[in-house]
């Protein structure tokens, strides 16, 4: 128990709970936003939590409730824990805030570009010296699917097709292609463009969806799906 520590990652659509002992990342638990009660937790020395959904204390109070001293409960306003270029730092989500203390961690001394692909795909440049130069905010699949659908009259809402049609022969593999192929597009074209502003890039991959990009990228990738965790995991070494 003394070596066992939790990292929990309550994100728009799911909640994530990570397992470290003597500092590695042991089992990882998703469950739905309605459905992380259900877990049943061992006794842990520590917890370190974040969340863009459920309320903070809620979560803290179930991890209480499971035997676990009062968790660090890390939110937008919690310091940095980084250098960073940005001119209004308290402005930098918490999620992004993670993602980025994560890659620290896990590749330490390199230039390296964060792509966190779920809700909203967001792009963070972090220097070899781990200075945060900034990045981008750009909507994900299904909220650029849901767009369409709520901002016209008659565009249907589409979901994800089990596979990639290169272009569309209707409607429906019109919206599916022009959304999976677009972002696949603009996820090239900025690599490339912060390639230029920053060489020898890193590139770490993170998020719900990043998965369905990993292996359609030009450049060699480090997915990482749990950056998130080792970030929140850091916070209490």
């Amino acid at each position: 128990m003394q070596s066992r520590q939790y990292a929990v990652d309550a994100g728009n659509s799911r909640v994530k709970v990570g397992c470290f002992e003597a500092g590695n990342l042991v089992w990882v638990e998703v469950h739905p936003l309605d459905g992380y009660q259900a877990l049943s937790l061992p006794p842990a020395a520590s917890a370190a939590l974040l969340s863009v959904s459920i309320p903070e204390a809620a979560l803290a109070d179930w991890l209480k409730s499971q035997g676990i001293p009062e968790p660090l409960v890390f939110t937008s306003q919690s310091p940095l824990g980084f250098a960073s270029a940005y001119t209004s730092p308290e402005t930098l989500g918490s999620d992004r805030k993670m993602l980025i203390r994560g890659a620290i961690e896990r590749f330490p001394g390199q230039n390296r570009l964060i792509i966190g692909i779920g809700s909203c795909v967001t792009y963070d440049v972090v220097d070899r010296h781990d200075q945060h130069l900034g990045g981008d905010i750009s909507p994900g699949m299904h909220m650029r699917w849901q767009a369409m659908h709520q901002q016209t009259a008659r565009l249907p809402l589409v979901e994800l097709p089990a596979e990639w049609p290169s272009y569309g022969t209707d409607t429906h593999t019109a919206l599916q292609a022009g959304v999976v192929q677009g972002l696949a597009a603009e996820l090239h074209g900025r690599i490339r463009q912060f390639q230029v502003i920053l060489p020898d890039l890193t590139i770490i991959l993170s998020g719900g969806d990043a998965h369905l990009f990993e292996k359609r990228m030009d450049n060699p990738i480090f997915a990482e799906p749990n950056l998130a965790l080792y970030g929140l995991h850091a916070l209490l070494k």
